[in-house]
């Protein structure tokens, strides 16, 4: 036993075990509680183990650590196996042994309290376990540690490299750090821990008074700055009587080398005073008096207090020039240096001759007059309101007039626009300060949006089957016919967007598709506004900026017509009036208007008995059910296999000769709503299998609602 007792303690042995065993550290993060245990805890810890652990919590909380459990071999001064505590740059202790034993230092129920917010633990184990000979397995640890919150407000919590008091004047404490505070009279500084007072310029206009250093009679803050001005009207003497106690710091040998008083009038300098002799009364024989005060950053003189006294003269009692003037706190009598406040009544301005001014103030001077004359009042005056598109406004008071509290309405032109405000309704009123704002004091005018599917003179047959008839100007107000590879229609959405079909740009098969939609745009034709095409090209062309087409629609696939849909958005947006209105697009929860023998209108300036029509046409036809459609369409499969994909639908008859033709693609098929009241495009002229010889075939507009949207981005259509 002796023998190994020795070997065990043979430096050359210690240095073996902790150049061979194992060493591991463990950073803890900052978390607000956990735990540490000792290698294979519960199990046995290992021979020859060097771990470590650094337990940070978030700034502002202390570090407390507690031992749940703690099984470690025993030895004097801990010197084999041990845990070793460190925090703030200071050891906790080294521990070791089991709870009772005489030997070691168990830590027991010991709270371990860091002073910062980490805590650094290791661990040692050396190459054996033995009690006289005898192989012990020792379990080890484990420990708890939580973050505290610390109260740095409480001066023993202090770091060690503090050199005084966190806060200067008061210390709030709150879970997780803290903050300063000031006495009343001082502001605190930029650091936000100390408190300086604010006396750089205290000015003094009464005919007496008393005015002090800072907590007199208490010693005074260090590092000031005051400037103390004491002012009065000439040909007034201001006496200065200083109070007991006067002590400012000195100097035996140099006058006032640390804190002076310095008192000055009219820029003549008095004195300059310091120690502890009271400079007594001061005759200043001036009207004006500046007192400086300036003091190191040391010291504990009690500071000085000053009592003066002087005469006033007074000035006369200021009159209001109108009805609107206000004179703030009206005083019964005013004295040199007194001044008063002129302000206006509500939606009045200040006026100084032509001149606007943005306050008043008049101050008593030395003489017994006012330094400036009273101004008038007058009233606020807003600018001319804002025009609106496709809309007025009218002045509702009389007379009409742009002066404070005037009112005018916005209206829109009905009923082909509808007016869209922000909350605030259509009225604007004069605000005070001189804008037009509505109820909810906006100041933004209200927009004239686009009313669709309303035409002035819409078709009254519902339910007949009528068709090849001649249209009524108003009727089918969105109408809109195309140029671009031939003739075309189309329909109004908005005010500046045409919805018609992709193949009336890009024809199938037609060799064009190499010419960019920008250039097409360019060449494309569409006019508004009238049933006969000789009247539409003298009204114009409208202009196209942009073309959309659909990225479903294959140019080059004469057999399918899926996604056969575009949009041309115009340079500039059309008015609206009873021959140009938009249609409005389908509700995307109502399916009802593709039920079978759902009637709809279909307009356009195709061909009539092999020519093109020089006027605007329309037919009534009803929906077919897909099966119907499919079923004819199978019928004709050997002349010409065509797709009928989920996107379309089909209308018309079989029996009777009404049906959309060539030079009508791209018109919309139209619905009357019968719950909104509006008409709305359900279909979109697209293919057929000759004109008037069964079906026609229209693109499904309610599976493209969502797309039109999303480019259009406009929740008026």
């Amino acid at each position: 036993m002796e023998i190994c007792h020795v070997y065990r303690h043979s430096p050359f042995l210690l240095w073996a075990i902790l150049f061979f065993g194992v060493t591991s550290s463990s950073p803890v993060p900052g978390k607000l509680f956990g735990e540490i245990r000792s290698p294979n805890y519960p199990k046995p810890y290992p021979n020859n183990n060097i771990s470590s652990w650094d337990i940070i919590v978030p700034k502002g909380y202390v570090v407390k650590l507690t031992f749940r459990y703690f099984d470690l071999e025993p030895s004097e001064s801990c010197f084999y196996d041990y845990v070793k505590i460190k925090a703030d740059k200071k050891n906790l202790g080294r521990y070791c042994g089991q709870l009772g034993s005489t030997t070691g230092n168990h830590p027991g129920r010991k709270k371990f309290v860091s002073q910062g917010n980490r805590m650094h633990v290791e661990f040692h184990s050396d190459f054996s376990n033995e009690d006289n000979g005898t192989v012990i397995r020792y379990r080890g640890f484990l420990a708890y540690y939580q973050a505290v919150d610390l109260d740095e407000c409480d001066p023993n919590n202090a770091a060690e490299d503090s050199e005084g008091p966190r806060c200067q004047h008061i210390c709030h404490n709150y879970v997780g750090g803290y903050f300063c505070s000031c006495r009343p009279g001082y502001q605190l500084q930029s650091d936000r821990h100390s408190c300086k007072v604010e006396c750089s310029s205290e000015l003094y206009t009464e005919a007496s008074g008393y005015l002090s250093s800072p907590e007199y009679p208490q010693p005074y803050p260090e590092d000031l700055r005051c400037n103390y001005s004491i002012r009065l009207e000439k040909g007034l003497s201001i006496n200065l009587k200083f109070l007991k106690p006067f002590e400012i710091d000195d100097h035996q040998q140099v006058h006032c080398p640390y804190d002076q008083l310095k008192i000055q009038a009219q820029g003549r300098e008095i004195g300059e005073f310091c120690g502890k002799e009271s400079p007594g009364n001061i005759e200043t024989k001036s009207n004006e008096v500046d007192i400086l005060f300036l003091t190191d950053e040391s010291g504990f003189s009690r500071g000085w207090k000053i009592h003066y006294t002087s005469e006033k003269i007074r000035c006369p009692q200021p009159v209001p020039l109108d009805q609107f003037t206000v004179i703030r706190d009206l005083q019964p009598v005013y004295r040199y240096q007194d001044y008063f406040i002129v302000t206006c009544k509500t939606g009045y301005n200040l006026m100084k001759g032509s001149q606007k001014l943005l306050s008043f103030t008049a101050v008593c001077q030395a003489d017994g007059t006012w330094h400036q004359s009273m101004p008038r009042c007058e009233i606020v005056k807003c600018d001319n309101p804002t025009e609106l598109t496709n809309g007025v406004f009218n002045y509702v008071n009389k007379p009409a007039n742009n002066n404070y509290q005037s009112v005018i309405e916005y209206q829109c032109n009905e009923p082909y626009y509808h007016i869209v405000t922000r909350g605030g309704g259509g009225r604007f009123t004069c605000s005070p300060e001189g804008t037009w704002v509505d109820q909810a004091g906006q100041g933004r005018i209200p927009a004239c949006l686009p009313v669709c599917g309303k035409p002035n003179r819409p078709v009254a047959e519902i339910q007949r089957i009528l068709g090849g008839k001649q249209a009524n100007r108003g009727s089918f107000p969105w109408q809109a016919l195309t140029g671009i590879h031939g003739r075309g229609g189309g329909a109004l959405l908005g005010d500046r967007w045409i919805l018609t079909a992709a193949h009336t740009i890009l024809p199938k098969a037609s060799g064009g598709n190499d010419i960019s939609l920008d250039q097409l745009a360019e060449e494309a034709n569409v006019f508004l506004g009238h049933t006969d095409v000789d009247e539409l090209h003298k009204m114009g062309n409208h202009p196209v900026r942009r073309i959309f087409i659909h990225p479903d629609y294959n140019p080059k696939d004469e057999h399918n017509f899926n996604g056969d849909i575009a949009l041309l958005e115009l340079k500039h947006p059309v008015t609206l009036g009873p021959d140009i209105l938009p249609i409005c697009l389908p509700d995307t929860t109502n399916n009802t208007f593709y039920m079978d023998g759902h009637m709809g209108y279909v307009s356009g300036f195709g061909v009539e008995k092999n020519f093109l029509s020089n006027h605007l046409k329309y037919v009534n036809l009803p929906a077919v059910s897909r099966e119907k459609c499919q079923s004819w369409l199978d019928s004709k499969s050997r002349q010409m296999p065509m797709v009928f994909s989920e996107n379309m639908f089909c209308a018309g008859f079989l029996t009777v000769k009404r049906d959309t033709c060539q030079g009508d693609s791209g018109s919309v098929f139209t619905v009357l709503d019968s719950g909104s009241g509006r008409w709305v495009a359900t279909g979109v002229v697209s293919w057929g299998i000759g004109c008037a010889q069964g079906y026609g075939f229209y693109t499904k507009v309610l599976n493209y609602v969502d797309w039109i949207k999303g480019i259009i981005r406009d929740d008026t259509i």
